[in-house]
């Protein structure tokens, strides 16, 4: 019998232009009618998407084969398109109490996981000056034949500047993934380009890595919040 991660897995297979939540609910609830639940499909969504950190810790056996984007359109993962997977903890979580949560919480945890780095991403591109002097944003998001670039930006002498951005602690695998990104575009260029590593913190490890990548800059990011007193009309 056929799971419900192999529905979904078919489906997105075929769906080449990637598909939101809803045309794959309704296509569910058409090819098997009254079979799942939609606190089930909606369980699946999270867990089974690869760029979501928290499902590596709800659901640490899930399969994971979505790959979520900007847009909130699902695509099947590709490693070559959308980068390596750098979204898995390092370490094992200690228990697995998420099944008994509902479909709204589900897709909360859902929304804040990719529009947290959205919001990051974006406040960044407008303060670019803030982290060097005279840097220009160029394009986001950008897809190359060894994955998707978060920013290219150019410095004041016209040299292209690669940046990576993490939500939360950098892993080892970023600092390969954005040496990929300037091994591609230093062929492609036929001149070396900058890279710049942001994240909330590095750890020692990867400190050690990226002091091995010539040109590339390690940035943290700080989160802040700011509160101001509302009136309430009585």
């Amino acid at each position: 019998m056929t799971t419900l991660a192999e529905a979904l897995r078919t489906y997105i297979e075929q769906a080449t232009g990637g598909a939101t939540r809803q045309e794959m609910k309704e296509y569910i609830e058409r090819e098997f009618p009254k079979r799942w639940k939609p606190t089930a499909i909606a369980a699946h969504f999270y867990a089974c998407t690869v760029n979501n950190p928290k499902a590596y810790i709800h659901h640490k056996w899930a399969d994971r084969f979505f790959y979520r984007s900007e847009d909130g359109r699902f695509h099947r993962y590709n490693s070559e398109l959308h980068g390596v997977n750098t979204w898995e903890p390092s370490a094992e979580p200690e228990s697995d109490d998420f099944e008994a949560a509902d479909e709204a919480n589900i897709e909360e945890l859902v929304e804040t996981s990719i529009s947290l780095e959205r919001d990051v991403e974006t406040h960044l591109v407008r303060s670019l000056d803030s982290i060097e002097k005279g840097l220009r944003f160029v394009d986001r998001q950008v897809s190359i034949d060894v994955g998707r670039v978060d920013i290219l930006a150019e410095d004041t002498n016209g040299r292209r500047v690669i940046i990576e951005l993490k939500v939360g602690q950098a892993k080892d695998a970023a600092v390969g993934q954005i040496a990929r990104y300037l091994g591609w575009y230093g062929r492609k260029d036929r001149q070396r380009p900058r890279g710049m590593l942001i994240a909330s913190e590095f750890p020692e490890a990867v400190r050690y890595a990226a002091e091995a990548i010539p040109d590339l800059s390690l940035v943290e990011y700080k989160v802040q919040f700011a509160f101001n007193a509302v009136a309430v009309e009585v």
